[in-house]
C-alpha cells in the first residue's frame, strides 16, 4: 500500500508526538499489546501514562519526556497509509530535524496557539522550505488552554500567514487547524467545543487533500552507487535508483569518473530483474569492471549530470565553522573536502548564499528535484549546514 511521508516540525512542547500518539491511538494504529507494554513502563517509573509515550519509544527519551532523535511511525489510512516522521523541536537537536525532514514531502507545523510562534517555528519552515517541502499544514494545538475561542485562533492564524509569505510559502495554499492533540478535537472527529470552525479534521485534510507527490520515475535515470563487491567473480555495484528507470542491455554511464558499460543483470535480494525503477534499491552487474566507487552517479549518456569540483547555492547554517571553513560536503553518496570561499562572515541559525571549492569532482543535479541537488554540510563528523546547489 502507497505511504506518503510527512513531517512533523515545530517547537519543543508544541505536541509533535502527542498529535502523532492520537493519530496511532484513534485509527487503531498501534497494537494493545504496544499500548500496555508502555503503560507498564510508566507505572513502574510512576508516571502518568501520555500519547506522547506511544511515539517515544527509547527509555531515555521517556526520562528526559522530549524526542531525542527522528522517530517514524506509520498511520494506517483507508486506503493508503502515511509515513509520520516525527522531529526534535529543541535548537540542540536540529541536526535530527534536517535527517527528518529531507524524507518528507508534506510538513504539519505544529504551534500551540496558547505559546505563539517561537524561535523554532521560523527555523523549521525555513529549512522545510529550502528542503522542497512545499504541502504545508499548520496544526493550531492546545486549543483547549485558549477555552475554545475563535478569535485567539484567528489572531494567531493571521501571525503564521505573514511568517509563511516571509518564507517564501503562498499563505492562500496554507490549511489552519484548531486541534486539541491531548483530548482529540479535530484530530480524527470534528470538534462539537469549536462550532465556529467549518473546515476539515487534521485526518480528512490527510486523507482528501495531499496528493501522492510526483512520480520520479517520469524524470532522468540516476543511480546513486553505494558500493560495490564480488559474487561468483562477478563485480556487483550497489546503489539506489533515486529517479528513472533501468532496463536489462541499456548503456550507463556514471559519473564523475566518465566510465560507461552496458547493464547485464539486474538483482533485487535473490530475484533477478528485467528493469528497476525509482526509490528501489538494487544491484547492477555490467559487461565490464568499472573503476568506480561509491558517491558515483549512473544515467543515461543523453541526460548527464553537471560534474565540477566548483560549487555554489543557498545554505542554511546550522552553526558556524571553526577551522579555516574547511568542510566535508555529501551530495547524495559522494562526500568530499571542501573550503567555504563565500561568505566571508558566516552567521548561525541564518540562510546564505555560498561558493566553495571541493577536493574532488563530484556529480550533481542543480535545482532537480531530487537528492542530487542538496547538499550537507559537516565539521567533525556533525551537521553544520544544510542547502540546494544552483
Amino acid at each position: 500500500m502507497l505511504e506518503i511521508p510527512i513531517v512533523l516540525i515545530g517547537e519543543k512542547d508544541h505536541g509533535k508526538s502527542t498529535l502523532i500518539g492520537r493519530f496511532l491511538l484513534d485509527t487503531k494504529s498501534i497494537e494493545e499489546s504496544r499500548i500496555k507494554e508502555i503503560q507498564e513502563i510508566d507505572r513502574a517509573c510512576e508516571r502518568e501514562f501520555e500519547l506522547a509515550h506511544l511515539v517515544d519509544s527509547f527509555k531515555e527519551e521517556r526520562e528526559k519526556e522530549m524526542t531525542i532523535d527522528t522517530t517514524q511511525v506509520l498511520l494506517k489510512g483507508k486506503k493508503r497509509n502515511y509515513q509520520l516522521i516525527d522531529v526534535p523541536g529543541h535548537e540542540e537537536l536540529i541536526s535530527q530535524m534536517l535527517t527528518g525532514a529531507s524524507r518528507g514531502k508534506v510538513a504539519l507545523l505544529l504551534v500551540a496557539i496558547d505559546e505563539g510562534i517561537k524561535k523554532q517555528t521560523i527555523k523549521h519552515l525555513e529549512i522545510a522550505k529550502l528542503l522542497g517541502i512545499k504541502k504545508i499544514g499548520v496544526v493550531l494545538n492546545k486549543i483547549d488552554k485558549v477555552n475554545y475561542k475563535k478569535e485567539i485562533f484567528e489572531k494567531l492564524k493571521k501571525e503564521i500567514k505573514e511568517v509563511l509569505e516571509k518564507v517564501g510559502y503562498l499563505s492562500r495554499n496554507i490549511y489552519f487547524f484548531p486541534v486539541s492533540a491531548k483530548y482529540g478535537d479535530n484530530v480524527i472527529v470534528k470538534s462539537k467545543k469549536t462550532p465556529w470552525y467549518e473546515g476539515k479534521t487534521l485526518f480528512e485534510f490527510l486523507e482528501k487533500d495531499l496528493k501522492e507527490g510526483e512520480n520520479f520515475e517520469n524524470l532522468p535515470l540516476r543511480f546513486l552507487v553505494q558500493d560495490k563487491y564480488f559474487i561468483d567473480e562477478k563485480e556487483v555495484l550497489v546503489g539506489k535508483i533515486e529517479s528513472g528507470k533501468l532496463k536489462i542491455g541499456e548503456r550507463i554511464l556514471f559519473l564523475p569518473e566518465n566510465e560507461i558499460a552496458k547493464v547485464r543483470e539486474i538483482k533485487e535480494f535473490e530475484e533477478n530483474l528485467k528493469e528497476a525503477k525509482a526509490s528501489q534499491n538494487v544491484g547492477l552487474i555490467l559487461d565490464k569492471n568499472l573503476k568506480i566507487e561509491r558517491g558515483s552517479v549512473g544515467c543515461f549518456p543523453d541526460f548527464p549530470l553537471k560534474v565540477l569540483d566548483f560549487l555554489e547555492g543557498e545554505v542554511f547554517w546550522i552553526k558556524n565553522p571553526k577551522v579555516n571553513k574547511k568542510l566535508i560536503f555529501e551530495c547524495g553518496t559522494k562526500s568530499t573536502e571542501g573550503k567555504i570561499l563565500e561568505p566571508k562572515e558566516i552567521l548561525q541559525n541564518q540562510k546564505t548564499f555560498f561558493k566553495a571549492k571541493l577536493k574532488e569532482k563530484i556529480a550533481f543535479d542543480p535545482q532537480s528535484k531530487t537528492i542530487l541537488s542538496k547538499v550537507v554540510l559537516k565539521e567533525k563528523g556533525k551537521i553544520i549546514g544544510v542547502g540546494n546547489i544552483i
